[in-house]
Order: C-alpha cells, then structure tokens, then sequence
C-alpha cells in the first residue's frame, strides 16, 4: 500500500486522454479518501517519470511497458488503441519508405511506440527525437527529412504540405491482423490490488461520465492539441478505451514479444491488467 493518502496521476497534454479523465479532474467522479492531483506532460518526459516512479498512474508508450512490467499493471481504461490507423511516417520532400534510408526522421521519444514502429518499417534511419508537436515544422524547415506524426497531428500533418510516406499504425494492422496498442495507462502494483481495481473503476467511471457529457469533457480537452478534439477522441473506439478486448491483449502479447526480439526491452512472460467495474481478478494478455 502506498504511504502517501493521495494519488499522482500524469497524462499526455492531448484529447483523448484529457477527455478521458476530465470527469475525475473536475470532481465529477472521484475515489472516496483518495484525492488525485492530476499532471500532463509530453510522452517521452511520461516515459521517463514512470522509470522513477514519480506518479502512481501514469500515461506511456505500449513499447516501453516491458522495462516497466515489474512495477505496473495495465489499466484496462484509458488506452489508446488503432484499429487500421495509428503513427504516420512523414515527410515534405520524400514519398517512398526507401528513400528516407539513412536520413534524419523525427520522434517523440525513443523508444516511444512510433519510434519502434519506425525501426519496424523503415529502413535504417537516424532517429532524432524532438516534442512531438515540434516534428511537422522541423520538417518543413528542412531540418529532418521525416517525422513520426502522433496524438492530432495524424488530423493536421497533410494541412502543412506534408504527405504520408508510410501509416505506420496501418501497416501493424495489416501486418498482425490485430488492432495497435498505442499507449497504455499504468498504475503502480504498490499501491495492491484492491486500491489498483478502484482506480480502474474510476477510469472507467470518468470516460462514462464524458461521454454522457460530451459537450462538457470536449470544451475541456479541446484545450490541448491543435482543437479538433471531436475529430481526434472519434478515432478511437470508445470500447477499446473502457476495457482492453481480447484482440487488444493479444496484440500487446505480439508487440511485446517484438520489442524483445529487436533488443528494446526485456521479455515479458505475462503481462498484468487491472479490470474495473465487475471486479474481475488479474488477467494476463494472451501471447501470440
């Protein structure tokens, strides 16, 4: 059990997880003798905090949870997930996977999951991390030739005169046949199981609430990003968001098992998922 009375709870300065969480930050729901305060950061400074454990649910890329798995369970509420779609491959001057070998491509982060899908897809590239709202007007500075376009700047790249060399999340997609885990909420194993379930039902509780108050939670998270929340929350399935299905879990199997085999994290055996609601007990993603 954690021996502060209170919870740390970081999230990405995007849409989606703004309007996933709306409902708690503004006390609409809440977990009673639990106060949350609540932080947003940018993914790779998240990816770092979760390392140093400075919060107790925290937002990070899919690809980094093996070197996390010790640590955390998934939250089955408030993933990011593409079905047919996630980080786009792009660039001004540059149409063709090919062309880009060698050169200087922009990501978030590395290892962030659109960094690693890069490493996937495309060929040997110098990966040059940047805030991912900075990579689109780098490249239209000429100072890398590419960039990994996430969160709404996959809504907004095209209105800079970029194009897409290569949809990153579609070609997983096509791939696997299974849906991509973009980003994963986690949440501290030291805080138990028991206080873990009720922070996974109150996620569940907070996207309910925005949707039921759709209005609300969209004047809010249309503060962040480039303002087509609508547009951005719309993109994923708000079924993925409330509770991880199978084929989800399965992917994480798959992706995980990928990220060891290129030598960017550990094997991960097991992977532990906190449910909410109906109380289900630890469950494992299946491996493919």
């Amino acid at each position: 059990m954690a021996a502060h009375r209170g919870l740390r709870i970081a999230y990405t300065p995007d849409s989606d997880d703004a309007f996933t969480y709306y409902a708690w930050e503004h006390g609409h729901v809440g977990l009673a003798g639990w106060p949350a305060a609540f932080h947003r950061a940018h993914i790779a400074e998240l990816n770092q905090a979760a390392h140093e454990e400075r919060y107790d649910v925290v937002g990070v890329s899919a690809v980094t949870y093996p070197r996390l798995a010790d640590r955390y369970w998934i939250l089955a509420t408030g993933n990011s997930v593409g079905r047919d779609f996630g980080p786009v491959l792009a660039s001004k001057r540059f149409g063709a996977l090919e062309e880009l070998r060698g050169r200087r491509v922009g990501v978030g982060g590395h290892p962030t999951t659109g960094s690693v899908l890069a490493c996937f897809y495309a060929p040997p590239v110098e990966l040059v991390e940047l805030p991912y709202d900075a990579i689109a007007g780098a490249i239209q500075r000429d100072e890398i030739a590419a960039g990994v376009m996430i969160h709404e700047e996959i809504l907004s790249f095209q209105d800079l005169g970029l194009r897409t060399v290569c949809d990153l999340g579609r070609a997983w997609c096509g791939e696997t046949g299974l849906p991509l885990p973009v980003g994963l909420n986690l949440v501290r194993r030291e805080l138990g199981e028991e206080l873990a379930r009720d922070v996974a039902t109150t996620c569940q509780r907070s996207l309910l609430w925005a949707l039921a108050h759709a209005d609300e939670a969209y004047a809010w998270a249309s503060r962040f990003g480039r303002g087509r929340a609508r547009e951005h929350v719309a993109m994923f399935d708000s079924r993925d968001t409330l509770s991880l299905p199978d084929d989800v879990r399965r992917s994480l199997g798959l992706l995980f098992e990928r990220v060891a085999a290129a030598g960017l994290g550990p094997r991960v055996d097991s992977v532990g998922i906190v449910d909410g609601l109906a109380g289900a007990p630890l469950s494992a993603a299946s491996r493919t």
